[in-house]
């Protein structure tokens, strides 16, 4: 196998370029997404639209050749059928009570209308997954455009048909269905090489899924959760106008957290080779030389919100802009400590030790909720605000500490050098 250089090859940029591109157009549906909702519904139907969105978010690698891969890939998708099948009828069912804990009915009549959704949300998921380790980023980038204007799409259809604004819950089940057919088409998992493929290669590869993904599981869930645990945890303890005008800060906060996400998602193939292959050194230098990327990136991005955001002001309801600005400057301070490490956060995972990725983000996790849990009561919003920036910052050094402990990266990931441990799985 052929190992990648630490050099940005020109792939790696073309790839960064296109979903970049793509993040820019999810960017753009997303606030025009929440500014016609804020100004056709109103901030409690925003904040309504926000806390289905986080639950629905909530409840929601790797072949180096072609014929493993499609083996891999109609076994991942066969299981996420079956997983997804489950969480979809789970939230379903659940979607009263969490309307009850939310003291928020139109949540719950949301939040059943979208769970239908994250059985194809599973299986897209996976489709996009094998487009990423093939490192198709264009398709992949393609179809992230797809999934977002097929929302905005929906979305629009109700608010001009004038319809309530919990049905806006449907715009999720929606889109995944209206993407499905175009994965399926691109990737075609159904598809065999000519040397076929024996029962017993399809069992091993469901097997191998199963182990690898019951011990990744928990970061697979808590993950999708880390940027909304403070809405989650909002529900509970402030009204919908109160999480309407947080969540209009927090989709500003969640799309500066995809500047370096969406980096994470370009080099994630790259870094599996390079962690496989057990070069430290080369790994050490290239994850430098992201982290540098990614930081400039964001403070850029973030730099352009904070001068544009409050001209905004004359175009939304009253106190909706000068009640979240202070709320998105002070979550943007955490941010930017993380921002470096976004790309690289997974990296337990790459090195095939999903159980400790999943300690690692279970106890982010952990840190966020408590947190939240003694801020909110005593400072509302302000309160998550302040809780989620503390838990962005906290989590650069759990982080730095396993990747010192677990990959013998000296230093962590800001200051690995020459002298490196092997990697202790």
């Amino acid at each position: 196998m052929t190992v990648p250089s630490s050099k940005l090859d020109s792939k790696l940029l073309g790839d960064t370029a296109w979903n970049y591109g793509a993040f820019a157009v999810m960017a753009a549906t997303g606030v025009i997404l929440n500014f016609f909702i804020a100004i056709r519904f109103g901030i409690e139907t925003l904040g309504v639209f926000n806390q289905i969105y986080a639950v629905y978010i909530v409840a929601a690698e790797h072949a180096d050749d072609q014929a493993s891969g499609r083996a891999i890939g109609r076994a991942a998708v066969l299981l996420a059928f079956a997983i997804g099948l489950g969480v979809a009828l789970a939230v379903y069912l659940a979607s009263g009570w969490i309307g009850h804990i939310a003291d928020s009915p139109p949540v719950g009549l949301g939040i059943e209308l979208a769970a239908p959704g994250l059985l194809f949300f599973s299986v897209n998921k996976v489709l996009m997954g094998i487009l990423n380790g093939d490192r198709r980023m264009k398709a992949f980038a393609l179809a992230q455009i797809g999934r977002v204007l097929a929302i905005l799409a929906f979305a629009l259809i109700i608010a001009f048909e004038s319809w309530p604004g919990y049905l806006l819950g449907v715009v999720f089940t929606a889109a995944e269905v209206v993407l499905l057919p175009v994965l399926l088409a691109l990737v075609k998992p159904w598809r065999r090489d000519a040397g076929g493929e024996t029962a017993g290669a399809a069992g091993i590869w469901r097997r191998k899924h199963l182990d690898f993904g019951i011990k990744a599981l928990p970061n697979g869930f808590l993950a999708e959760s880390y940027v909304r645990v403070d809405v989650l945890m909002l529900m509970v303890f402030v009204g919908d106008a109160a999480v309407g005008v947080y969540s209009f800060a927090a989709m500003f906060v969640e799309g500066l957290y995809q500047v370096p996400v969406v980096l994470r998602t370009v080099i994630n193939p790259v870094l599996v080779r390079l962690v496989d292959a057990g070069e430290k050194i080369e790994l050490a230098r290239f994850g430098r030389k992201i982290m540098a990327m990614s930081l400039g990136m964001f403070a850029a991005a973030a730099g352009l919100v904070m001068v544009i955001f409050p001209y905004l002001e004359p175009f939304f309801p009253d106190g909706l802009v000068s009640g979240a600005y202070p709320i998105l400057v002070t979550i943007c301070m955490g941010l930017a400590v993380y921002a470096a490490f976004v790309p690289l956060d997974f990296i337990l995972m790459q090195a095939g030790l999903p159980g400790w990725q999943s300690g690692l983000m279970t106890l982010n996790i952990c840190l966020n909720a408590a947190l939240n849990l003694a801020l909110i009561p005593i400072y509302g919003i302000s309160g998550a605000a302040m809780a989620t920036a503390t838990a962005f910052a906290l989590s650069t050094v759990t982080l730095n500490i396993l990747v010192w402990r677990r990959l013998g990266l000296k230093g962590g990931l800001l200051f690995a050098g020459t002298r490196v441990a092997p990697f202790d799985a």
